[in-house]
């Protein structure tokens, strides 16, 4: 998150109050990772991500941050970019993270066109694809990350698409388009809607903020670019 996705940035988190620390999002298949590379041109070089020996790369990280703090208790997430059910595929043996998270957030044009992150959102079919992969693994809990708001998206109805797999998190960017603020009213609508552990995100950087999330039907707040200042003991006090 915030462009970074290594367990040597997020392990001083482990003393900062957090229960959940995700890694990445990471490229998990060709086409993500092609469309990593025309994102990196932007500077965006966190999207270059290799696929290959992922596994293993993950397990690093997750020692990382367990050998730096092995007192925390908390829970360590990995994001994953795809394009296809099978690409999901590549974590389904790893028994050191506790939740698999589904990328259909990220708006770059070309993660997009490939068909990954949000590009999921506009394409309910293969969605369901990926989630019915998922939902078959056995050794971690399944989280979804969507960005709220898209252009010829029903988010409702993306929710509720969601809801009917095995999906324990719903983790929702609540973009307020045009508008620098989080759309608190889209999290209460969501937090109507479904039985999932809700966890709020966006523009979250003081404590007011994580607690107005909370009162709009979040469980739980994240942070990512609030992240970047090294602290965040003033948001999860």
């Amino acid at each position: 998150m915030a462009g970074i996705t290594d367990g040597e940035f997020c392990k001083k988190f482990t003393k900062q109050n957090v229960d959940m620390i995700t890694l990445g999002g990471y490229n998990s298949d060709t086409e993500s990772f092609k469309a990593g590379l025309e994102n990196s041109v932007n500077d965006r070089r966190e999207f270059l991500t290799c696929p290959h020996h992922l596994s293993v790369e993950i397990s690093e990280q997750v020692e990382l941050i367990k050998d730096y703090n092995p007192s925390w208790k908390g829970l360590v997430t990995v994001n994953l970019r795809g394009t296809e059910p099978a690409s999901f595929k590549l974590l389904q043996d790893n028994k050191d993270i506790d939740v698999l998270e589904v990328n259909a957030h990220c708006r770059q044009e070309a993660t997009e066109k490939a068909g990954a992150g949000q590009g999921l959102l506009k394409n309910p079919e293969k969605l369901s694809e990926v989630l019915e992969e998922v939902s078959s693994h056995k050794n971690y809990d399944i989280s979804v990350k969507i960005r709220a708001n898209v252009e010829n998206v029903d988010t409702l109805k993306i929710v509720e698409l969601i809801e009917s797999y095995n999906v324990k998190y719903l983790h929702v960017d609540a973009t307020n388009p045009g508008i620098m603020e989080a759309d608190y009213d889209i999290i209460n609508k969501i937090s109507s809607i479904t039985n999932m552990h809700l966890i709020g995100n966006n523009s979250v950087t003081t404590r007011d903020d994580y607690e107005r999330m909370l009162d709009s039907g979040a469980d739980s707040v994240s942070v990512a670019r609030a992240a970047l200042e090294g602290d965040v003991t003033n948001i999860f006090q």
